[in-house]
């Protein structure tokens, strides 16, 4: 078999793998899903569904500037396809196949794989640090989104912090690109991707607060509050769970758990399957449109030469 058709056929694996995976992370909780979607309100729904999208969109921006601190800056619509048809390979278990992915797909515009491992794992030390920040910066502040004690809160967001910062960030994705490229960062870069994750982190939390029946404008900014910090807790626990795809289970206990007392039991086991259902549909959904911009199936865009 050529090298050509063995690639053909890895890339058809990855697209079949990708969808059994997915569909197995909802296995059991079909029933679960069916009444918690019927019992959130059609307009909250797809609030949720806009804000999930608009999170993943701002994701995508932040990895590309990365890509862009290696000297490689992708057309937009390039970018979107090569970051979010990548992105896919969480759902696979195991903490590599997104990162190959992206790889194998920007390899086509000139990027060499290292300089994007260098940008996927960058790119993830942005996310749980600034996770992580957010997090235990609740914690500190008196916020009950970890079991732990303030002053645990207080150190972990020190060390969140001080990960954030260009001379680290840039370390790191210096060193796994090795000779194939530098990461270069500016404290001004570096801010916009952060700002750009705590957008993100806010649009996920305002989804789970538009999938809560009953929310007055009241309590509004404390459920942003409480969801914002659970959600980012979750995320961080499901990188932690490598062998669980796209951090499946993990997350949706951890964030049960976490927003439970404030919402009760019942309600925050359904918005955790909701939005589940909605990071994965946006995910398929970003990953399809970005492929078909150029008139294609997404897997004739990920099968081609």
């Amino acid at each position: 078999m050529s090298r050509q058709r063995l690639r053909t056929v890895a890339r058809a694996a990855f697209l079949v793998a990708v969808v059994a995976f997915a569909a197995w992370g909802l296995q059991g909780s079909w029933r679960d899903l069916v009444v918690a979607l019927s019992s959130t309100p059609l307009p909250g729904l797809a609030v949720a569904a806009g804000l999930v999208l608009l999170g993943l969109l701002t994701t995508c921006g932040a990895w590309l500037r990365l890509l862009a601190g290696y000297g490689h800056r992708l057309p937009r619509e390039d970018g979107r396809r090569v970051f979010f048809v990548g992105q896919l390979g969480k759902y696979i278990p195991g903490s590599v196949w997104s990162m190959g992915a992206h790889a194998d797909l920007a390899r086509g515009f000139g990027v060499p794989v290292r300089v994007t491992v260098g940008t996927s794992l960058a790119f993830l030390g942005l996310n749980v640090a600034t996770a992580g920040l957010l997090a235990f910066g609740m914690l500190a502040a008196g916020m009950p989104t970890l079991p732990l004690p303030r002053w645990a809160g207080l150190l972990g967001a020190l060390g969140c912090a001080a990960a954030l910062t260009p001379p680290v960030v840039a370390r790191l994705g210096s060193l796994v690109a090795g000779s194939a490229g530098t990461l270069r960062l500016t404290w001004g870069a570096l801010a916009v991707l952060v700002g750009r994750m705590a957008l993100t982190w806010t649009c996920y939390a305002g989804a789970m607060v538009a999938l809560i029946p009953g929310t007055t404008p009241g309590h509004v900014a404390e459920l942003l509050a409480i969801a914002a910090g659970g959600f980012a807790a979750a995320y961080v626990v499901g990188v932690a769970v490598v062998v669980a795809p796209a951090g499946v289970g993990a997350r949706e206990v951890t964030l049960v758990a976490l927003l439970s007392p404030a919402v009760g039991l019942a309600t925050a086991t359904a918005v955790a399957l909701v939005t589940r259902v909605l990071h994965t549909a946006a995910d398929l959904t970003l990953a399809a449109v970005s492929a078909l911009r150029r008139g294609r199936s997404p897997a004739c865009r990920l099968l081609e030469a």
